[in-house]
């Protein structure tokens, strides 16, 4: 039996694992994806300042991001930080996000 990434995805997104996603690349239509996105808080310099590191995981067959490329999370916009990683086999892919402060 062959793994197939797309059937587990539809079922996260199906009960609400997964968010929207869009990127709206400078030529064509609005490429809109489903993605795990993550928003952990961390602590830095010795407890002083409190950081969120933004990152999803998607797809890779759903959309191929690259470094500077604007992305939309519910609403808030996004700037992948660094060329997106991929995980395991290549079905998955992780970037790294910073939130664009208007």
């Amino acid at each position: 039996m062959s793994f197939h990434a797309e059937r587990f995805w539809s079922a996260f997104q199906g009960v609400g694992m997964l968010d929207e996603a869009s990127y709206q690349p400078p030529v064509g239509d609005l490429v809109v994806f489903s993605g795990g996105f993550k928003r952990p808080d961390q602590v830095v310099l010795d407890g002083m300042v409190h950081t969120t590191d933004y990152s999803i995981e998607y797809l890779s067959s759903a959309v191929e991001l690259k470094r500077g490329f604007m992305i939309t999370v519910a609403g808030v916009q996004y700037k992948v930080r660094q060329t997106p990683m991929a995980n395991g086999n290549g079905e998955f892919v992780t970037a790294l996000l910073e939130k664009v402060i208007p």
